[in-house]
């Protein structure tokens, strides 16, 4: 070891890395090769904030001493955490040849693959890392983890097993444990998990949440075999917060306790108290979990209903194991309960019950949106309104392609995108959709019609005075389970611009409401041909744009003018007291009420 070394080490641990920065530098000079001044320089680059320096120092020290393990490792590390994960991959896969048992290599491609949705692969990575270190609980932990994810929640226990026999003190490896043992019905040994959790650490959310819904299961099954107990229906969902799903279980909850039904209802975490006193016990003979299959918890002695929707052409085979530990599936439409059979779910373990749409007048006051020109929305003669989560499935890139195709500045027109009921996106990523955009096309937003962005969460009241402010409704999505919003501005009155797929084509169609061709594809990120890693190796919907831009071109500039009622229809068809009976009436026929 060289003697400047030491100098060194005295700055970086005692903190000083701006002093160590300069000491390894100077020591490099005479010793431009020495590993061990390369590498405190860049951990000590890293540490003060110094990122990009660091990385171009490792990379120096991977060109001086390319069949060094560490400094191939500290790369990959510094590159996968600054996201350059292409970058990190290709150093891992070095890392991994010239030492093939590299715990580091296997546990961050493991991590990289799951991030790009390969979850297949990943596993396999993080299966090799668990084995090469077996007492290592963070390889414990991440095997475990995409286990669950692979819909193998046995394979998931075994792995927190060993994690709780490697730390036995840490109450995170029990409380992983206890939820998979939940998937798997095992009530009793999970009920003891959570309350070793809470015993190691009493702070653990998840143990406390964990714990509650034991209670409540401990005590829904007890009920179920009282005969002094009111015949009703257990119901788990979100009933709090703003997803879909959280909105459906709302609604179906509401719908059958005004059908006169007896309601259990029981949160995702187990201690939520319900709006109104719909907690009550009652005799069940199943629980519905209004929720995705991986969320879904099994409880003994009770028939487990699913109630659920996918928004693709196949579900993910995932989902498809779990499902298989289920009774029942329960889908809205019948894309849904298609994407289930092409992934081989058993057809007669599957039933379709549509859901309903919110019908609120179309009278009342509108919201007062102003474009930043000061513009009134109001005093635009077509007002097209579009709700969406910022994601790659909801296609807000097509929808800016078609709108800045079809539209000029001088047509009296106006585009409300609202991100998300809650808002979602963020500035900045929202101006790079729109800038990529506008390269592809080959037209600035200032040359179309105008398009105003809404940001923010905004209340039940405010959601449907956006409502209000639109005459017409349009959705480009390559892919909904049931579009919430879409079938609300129906019911309101509006005009529906809508692609012919997924759950589209079943409670929409020419007569009242104007359709877009479209065709499958694989999914794919905004503006681009490389794959979404939510919908690896699975295919949506590609909405015609062309098509698309034909129709928004006629309604602007007044060449369509037939109105469409689709009011009347969904109205007709699709209440939330409808889809209250026709469950109850799928549960009866199953046994499962």
């Amino acid at each position: 070891m060289p003697a400047p070394l030491d100098h060194v080490l005295q700055h970086f641990h005692a903190g000083r890395f701006t002093e160590a920065v300069d000491a390894c530098r100077e020591s490099l000079a005479a010793w431009p090769d020495d590993l061990g001044l390369l590498t405190i320089l860049g951990i000590a680059l890293h540490r003060s904030g110094r990122s990009e320096e660091a990385v171009a120092v490792f990379r120096d020290a991977v060109l001086r001493h390319p069949a060094e393990p560490d400094v191939l490792a500290n790369l990959a590390i510094l590159l996968q955490t600054a996201g350059r994960l292409v970058e990190a991959e290709r150093c891992l896969h070095r890392l991994r040849a010239v030492q093939p048992h590299s715990v580091v290599a296997m546990q961050r491609l493991g991590v990289i693959e799951q991030s790009k949705g390969d979850v297949d692969l990943s596993a396999c990575h993080l299966d090799r890392a668990a084995r090469l270190s077996p007492l290592s609980a963070e390889a414990l932990f991440n095997l475990g983890a995409i286990r669950s994810t692979l819909g193998f929640p046995d394979q998931a226990a075994a792995a927190f097993s060993a994690l709780i026999a490697a730390e036995p003190g840490n109450a995170v490896g029990y409380v992983q444990q206890g939820a998979t043992l939940l998937a798997l019905g095992a009530l009793d040994r999970a009920v003891c998990l959570f309350d070793r959790a809470r015993r190691i650490d009493p702070s653990n959310s998840e143990a406390r949440d964990g714990a509650a819904r034991c209670l409540r299961y401990r005590v829904a099954v007890a009920a179920s075999h009282h005969s002094g107990v009111p015949e009703g229906i257990l119901i788990r969902g979100p009933y709090q917060g703003i997803s879909g799903y959280a909105h459906m279980t709302n609604r179906l909850v509401g719908a059958m306790a005004a059908d006169g039904v007896r309601v259990h209802t029981l949160g995702l975490l187990g201690n939520e108290p319900w709006a109104e006193p719909l907690d009550r016990v009652v005799r069940a003979r199943s629980i519905v979990s209004c929720q995705t299959p991986p969320t879904v918890e099994i409880v003994p002695g009770l028939m487990t209903v699913n109630l659920t929707m996918f928004e693709g052409t196949r579900i993910p085979v995932p989902w498809r194991r779990l499902g298989e530990r289920h009774d029942l599936i329960i889908v809205p439409t019948e894309s849904s309960r298609i994407a289930w059979v092409e992934q081989g779910f058993p057809e007669d373990r599957l039933r379709v019950c549509p859901l309903g749409v919110d019908a609120e007048a179309a009278a009342g006051p509108a919201v007062s949106l102003t474009l930043p020109d000061g513009r009134p929305v109001l005093g635009f003669r077509h007002r097209f309104l579009n709700i969406s989560d910022f994601i790659p499935r909801k296609n807000l890139d097509g929808v800016l392609r078609v709108w800045l195709t079809a539209t000029t500045a001088a047509d009296d027109a106006v585009l409300v995108l609202k991100l998300g009921k809650g808002g979602s996106g963020t500035s900045a990523a929202v101006e790079a959709l729109f800038r990529q955009t506008e390269a592809i096309v080959g037209r600035r937003r200032e040359e179309a019609a105008p398009i105003l962005v809404v940001v923010g969460a905004l209340d039940e009241a405010s959601m449907t005075g956006l409502f209000r402010t639109a005459t017409h409704y349009w959705s480009l999505s390559h892919g909904e389970g049931w579009d919430l919003p879409m079938s609300k501005a129906g019911a309101m009155g509006l005009q529906l611009v809508a692609p012919a797929h997924s759950s589209y084509v079943d409670y929409l169609d020419g007569r009242v409401a104007r359709m877009i061709p479209s065709i499958t594809g694989p999914a794919h990120l905004p503006n681009s041909r490389d794959p979404w890693p939510t919908f690896h190796g699975l295919d949506w919907w590609e909405p015609d744009e062309g098509a698309a831009c034909q129709i928004i071109s006629g309604i602007v500039r007044d060449e369509d003018v037939v109105r469409l009622d689709a009011r009347g229809h969904l109205l007709a068809r699709f209440t939330w007291a409808q889809a209250s009976e026709k469950l109850q009436g799928i549960l009866r026929e199953t046994g499962a009420f």
